[in-house]
Order: structure tokens, then sequence, then C-alpha cells
């Protein structure tokens, strides 16, 4: 248990497309993580696109999204076109393919082709990409959906701490760029204690290219070398926590 009590650390996050590391991080960092897919589908968002490097530029990896079902992200579907995977997988490959390691890649795309034509919604399939990148990366975190979680009723901050209450937690683990819709005195009112998660393993790992997918990180280093730099940073981390 990585919390500092008797109190599983619980994190959550919106379901992305193929996050950046900081996200793998978190759910690292984690004893509980919380795919939030029982929020509103935010246009031009993480939830559908990421950024990878295109000739040295940032650029968008997009993955296409259809007209309405925005009240919540579990709702939302993707477009389910040949052509619009076909083109995922051709960007993929000539801007990370040809990079040291860019043959691990393929064991990502070939679980995104059966992934793509399995589901309907951008939360099902990011869900299973996120899990099967997380379990290569040795990372097994034990996961919820926040729609299992039945806090439809609840908004914002009281609905992070009803799911805390239902996961038996008063600990819960935060991104940095979340202090501004976190109220930290409103949690604390209600028991839980806010950490913020400090990304020192991607940015020893990583460095600036942290801020692209993590099919950067898996193509320029490896999958197996992630793993073990991950196995490694965490291991060293918890023998200096107090």
């Amino acid at each position: 248990m990585t919390g500092h009590s008797a109190s599983p650390l619980v994190a959550g996050h919106q379901p992305n497309f193929f996050p950046w590391f900081g996200y793998f991080e978190k759910m690292l960092k984690s004893d509980i993580f919380v795919f939030s897919d029982d929020v509103q589908y935010p246009k031009q968002s993480f939830v559908n696109r990421v950024e990878i490097p295109v000739n040295g530029i940032p650029n968008y990896l997009t993955l296409p999204v259809c007209k309405g079902d925005d009240k919540r992200i579990a709702d939302k579907r993707y477009a389910k076109d040949a052509a619009i995977l076909e083109r995922l997988i051709k960007t993929v490959r000539i801007n990370l393919g040809g990079r040291p390691h860019g043959r691990d890649i393929e064991l990502v795309l070939d679980r995104l082709v059966a992934a793509f034509w399995q589901h309907e919604t951008v939360a099902e399939l990011n869900i299973e990409l996120i899990l099967f990148i997380a379990s290569s990366l040795g990372i097994n975190t034990p996961t919820f959906r926040g729609t299992a979680l039945g806090l439809d009723e609840f908004r914002c901050n009281q609905r992070l701490i009803e799911r805390c209450r239902r996961l038996g937690s008063t600990d819960y683990l935060s991104g940095q760029g979340a202090d501004g819709y976190q109220d930290e005195a409103m949690l604390k009112k209600a028991g839980i204690d806010l950490t913020r998660v400090d990304y020192s393993v991607g940015r020893t790992i990583l460095g600036a290219k942290m801020r692209y997918s993590i099919l950067l990180g898996i193509a320029e280093l490896g999958m197996e070398y992630l793993k073990s730099e991950i196995c490694l940073l965490r291991e060293t981390e918890r023998r200096c926590e107090p």
C-alpha cells in the first residue's frame, strides 16, 4: 500500500487516449485508480487526442469522435471507420516506428486494432489500451470505472469525496493540474487528505519527452527497459518515504 496510513490511496483521471507517462505514474503511485468516465465529455481534450512529435514538432494524434452523447465520457462514441484506423496506425508507424524500439509499438497497435473493432465508446477503447500498457509496464493497480460507483447525483468535489468514501479511503492522490477545480479545504473538512503526485519517475526516465504520449517512451526506450526502470525507481522512492 502506497498511502501514508491504513487507508488506501485513491487516484483517478478521465480515460485518455494513449496518455502521457504521468498518467501511468499516477496509477503506479496509487492503491486504487478510478477511470472517471462518469463526468461530462470534454471537447478538444486528451480524452480523444494526445501529443506525439512529428518532425520534431508537437502534433496531435487524434481519435475522431461522433457528434452527440456528450453528457458522459462513458457514452461518447468514436468514429468506427477502417480509414480512420489505418490513418492512426500509419501516423504512429511513420513518426515512432523508426525509433530504437519501434517494434515494441507493434504490440500496442495490434491491441488497438482488436479493441477498435470490439468496442463502441471512447471510454471502453481507451481503458482497454491503458490497462494493456500499464500491465506491460508492470503497473497492476486495481481499477474501477466511475460509472460503476453510482455517483451521478454528486458533482465536482462532492463526487470525489463520495468516491473516496465508497472505496474506504481518506487519502486522495491528485495530479498537479487539478488545483483549479479541487477544493482542498472542502476535502479536508470531509476527512480527505490530498497529496499531489510529483512525477519524479517520469522526469527521471523521460525528462522533457514525458509531455508526449507514452508511445514515444515505448518507441525510444522499449517496454522492458521502462518496466525495469519503473520498478527500480519506485522501490527506491518507497525506501525513502518516511
